[in-house]
């Protein structure tokens, strides 16, 4: 027990000796009376130009230094909804990958499981463009809104 009474008798001297440049006790300008407004917190802005269902194929970009799998004979969609962007890549593991849609229409989408796993792109006039990339593997993505 006696161990601990050294620290904290040092630590008591060290708050008194903070306080000592102290000449008046500051104002609580910044305080506010409960019950008063404050203002609004600023909220993130929802983009919703792009939303809607966009598909299309996917298609593997050749590398003849190594070997990737091949792309999927189906076309793959992307749903976005509220500038959330949702694509389905493996409809039998139900494997996804989300992200937010800037302003401009720029997505990246990341599998939950695996961050290097990701698709970037851009939304543009009805169509995403954008490349889906496994690894070193690298697949290019061209979908066209359906609704």
């Amino acid at each position: 027990m006696r161990r601990h009474a050294r620290p904290l008798a040092i630590l008591a001297i060290l708050a008194l000796a903070a306080c000592t440049n102290e000449t008046s006790i500051p104002e609580a300008t910044s305080f506010q009376a409960p019950g008063a407004e404050s203002p609004p917190l600023a909220r993130p802005v929802r983009v919703t130009e792009f939303d809607g269902r966009y598909a299309g194929p996917i298609t593997l970009n050749p590398d003849r230094t190594r070997e990737c799998p091949r792309a999927p004979a189906q076309d793959r969609q992307i749903t976005v909804r509220q500038g959330r962007a949702t694509l389905l890549l493996n409809p039998q593991t139900r494997q996804t990958q989300t992200g937010v849609v800037g302003e401009e229409g720029s997505v990246r989408m990341i599998d939950a499981l695996d961050r290097t796993i990701a698709t970037t792109g851009q939304f543009s006039d009805g169509i995403f463009l954008g490349e889906y990339r496994n690894g070193l593997c690298s697949y290019s993505m061209r979908m066209t809104k359906r609704n």
